[in-house]
């Protein structure tokens, strides 16, 4: 049975060019850490983005269970000697993502609600079906909270946003997934991820959730494809895929447990 429908959030539920508010939102928060460490902004820009980027590839040991905020605090401290966590230095970063970047937004970055997105949750909430954010955890809560209001759907009635503080590893990792369903109490195959990113909205390993893929081709794990306005539009056949598939799934169990 399905139980929770889980949403990506950039390109999903927000139309946003995911690449240029990156490197609006990069450039800005190594600046400010250039200001803090007193250092040259080149070499704190390349420490800021280097931590971003082992973040979102997982490039830490198996045994790290510490949050992905720790990871990259420590990432930053280790080489320009800033504590991300100081409660000072902390609250200069989370001033600028909750006062100034909500303004950053421009013709480049052109974020704004996603057609179909308010339809499709409305959708989801009219079945009694449990909602959830899954959007990749390499932000805080105000950088996420950001783009919500951007797209319009910063009331949405998520049960759970993945952020730098609840997670400890990022898309497309099973771990981070499974994290989230814990959480949620949910197992996976009572869940359907809604999202556009083939590489990451699809775990990898596959961990037994299915995906409902935001574009125009359907990658093969794909249980339905479409545009985020179909979405609302054919929940009907997309829940009907969704329990065709678990059946499939649990009837290729059954035959592996048997032989």
């Amino acid at each position: 049975m399905l139980k929770a429908v889980l949403f990506d959030m950039d390109d999903t539920l927000v139309d946003i060019n995911l690449s240029a508010f990156i490197a609006v939102w990069a450039k800005d928060m190594a600046g400010l850490l250039a200001d803090v460490a007193r250092k040259n902004p080149l070499a704190t820009f390349a420490t800021f983005t280097g931590a971003v980027l082992n973040l979102n590839n997982n490039a830490r040991e198996d045994t790290d269970t510490g949050t992905n905020r720790a990871f990259f605090n420590s990432f930053i401290e280790q080489r320009c000697g800033v504590p991300l966590d100081d409660p000072v230095i902390a609250e200069v970063f989370r001033y600028y993502e909750r006062e100034v970047l909500p303004r950053r937004n421009d013709g480049i970055i052109a974020a704004r609600p996603m057609e179909g997105a308010r339809e499709a949750l409305e959708e989801v909430a009219s079945r009694g079906l449990r909602c959830a954010l899954l959007t990749n955890p390499c932000f805080s809560p105000e950088c996420i909270g950001c783009r919500m209001a951007w797209g319009d759907i910063a009331d949405a009635p998520f049960e759970l946003i993945t952020t730098l503080d609840t997670s400890t590893r990022c898309k497309p990792s099973p771990t981070y997934y499974l994290e989230a369903l814990e959480k949620l109490r949910l197992e996976p195959s009572e869940v359907l991820m809604v999202g556009n990113d083939p590489k990451r909205d699809f775990p990898t390993p596959d961990c037994g959730i299915q995906t409902a893929f935001i574009g125009g081709k359907q990658p093969v794990r794909a249980t339905w494809a479409g545009s985020m306005a179909a979405f609302a539009r054919s929940f009907d056949e997309i829940e009907e895929r969704f329990l065709e598939r678990q059946e499939h799934n649990l009837l290729e169990l059954v035959q592996d447990v048997r032989s």
